[in-house]
């Protein structure tokens, strides 16, 4: 576990238009299905009844969509996300939902579908009227009874992928598709976050043939947002509906508003050299968090001070210092640059100094100080330069 001083005191949780309560919904940890609730436009409601029946399958509840609630809406039973073999309306009275969520006296519904006795994932899906998205209101796998594995359920975890990703001077752009499989034709939402933070929500959009495949008709997204001069960390996430064991990374993409990297061979600099003979002279003080030396470091602390011994002035925090530095491939990474570590929503929260491939020199945490560290994930590592580009 690694600590740097940063201006977060808590994990931050995903905002953004469209998604109603999963405000207060961490995506950056794996979260079950059931804890992904519909947004204020979708279709609300609860299926009370599963059943086999001869040949097929019975489901029974209750279903209303808050832009309407005193009309009769449609739910349909949707079949391994792409066949829908059954629909009615809501047709049956119940006072009680009718008088705690104000919709007309007949919310419930009962419906049944032909299945055969093969392995299936059955959804009852409520229709969406006007604004809003279907919502998947229950996803069972059958035959009933039948328990998903660890692989099986991330099997219906949303798909997808970032298919682009570009930055200008003041803005971050980023392309791809994303579905899940548990209704191939609905849109999707999907969060983007930089450095950390939610930048933006959204829900995808149609995409032309021919589209990848697993790609659904309405899965393509493009979401562009303004971003300050500098490197940044941009993340997508896209929220998970009927099974599945969480919300889908789509991987995070580092990106430069100054341009990109030199070519040919990097001289190492003087001060890079200076630097890194300054920081292995600390090699095995100890790690004080929000220490800045001479005799006790945290992460980004060791960063400051090495370089401030020859006239350097760093920002004081790690997230601060990926901000300020040029981003660089790791193939051009000399000794004296700098590793960041960021976290799935884009959050650098550690830094060490190069040493050379898959090794650095940080303040690491209190049970090691500082030392040698191993760089152990290329996929949440990113390299910085204060001297060459």
């Amino acid at each position: 576990m690694f600590f740097a001083q940063t201006r977060r005191v808590a994990w931050r949780v995903p905002v953004g238009a469209g998604v109603g309560v999963l405000t207060v919904l961490g995506l950056f940890a794996p979260v079950s299905a059931a804890a992904n609730p519909p947004g204020p436009d979708d279709p609300i409601g609860a299926v009370r009844i599963v059943s086999a029946v001869t040949g097929g399958i019975k489901f029974g509840g209750w279903s209303a969509d808050p832009n309407a609630l005193s009309t009769n809406i449609t739910v349909g039973v949707l079949v391994d996300g792409t066949r829908w073999t059954a629909s009615a309306p809501t047709s049956l009275a119940n006072k009680n939902i009718a008088a705690q969520y104000g919709t007309g006296p007949t919310p419930g519904f009962s419906v049944t579908s032909a299945l055969d006795s093969n392995p299936h994932t059955v959804c009852l899906v409520a229709r969406n009227i006007g604004r809003g998205l279907d919502t998947l209101l229950k996803c069972v796998p059958t035959p009933l009874g039948t328990k998903l594995s660890s692989a099986q359920l991330a099997a219906r975890n949303p798909q997808g992928k970032i298919t682009g990703a570009n930055v200008t001077a003041s803005g971050m752009r980023f392309q791809g598709w994303a579905t899940d499989p548990d209704d191939v034709g609905r849109m999707a939402t999907v969060v983007l976050y930089v450095d950390g933070s939610p930048a933006a929500t959204v829900t995808t959009k149609p995409y032309p043939a021919p589209r990848p495949a697993g790609a659904g008709a309405r899965s393509a997204y493009d979401i562009t947002v303004p971003v300050s001069s500098g490197m940044h960390v941009g993340c997508v996430w896209v929220v998970n509906v009927g099974l599945g064991n969480g919300n889908s990374s789509q991987g995070c993409r580092a990106l430069d508003t100054r341009g990109g990297p030199g070519t040919g061979t990097v001289a190492v600099p003087p001060l890079n050299t200076k630097v890194f003979a300054e920081a292995k002279t600390h090699i095995g003080q100890p790690y004080v968090w929000g220490a800045t030396g001479p005799k006790q470091f945290d992460c980004s602390g060791l960063v400051k001070y090495s370089y401030g011994k020859f006239g350097f002035t760093t920002p004081r925090i790690s997230e601060d210092q990926a901000k300020a530095a040029r981003l660089i491939p790791a193939s051009r990474a000399v000794p004296g640059d700098l590793v960041f570590t960021h976290d799935s929503v884009g959050d650098v929260y550690h830094v060490g100094i190069y040493v050379k491939p898959g090794l650095a020199v940080a303040a690491i945490d209190e049970s090691e100080g500082v030392n040698y560290q191993n760089i152990w994930d290329p996929s949440s590592t990113t390299y910085g330069s204060f001297t060459h580009t």
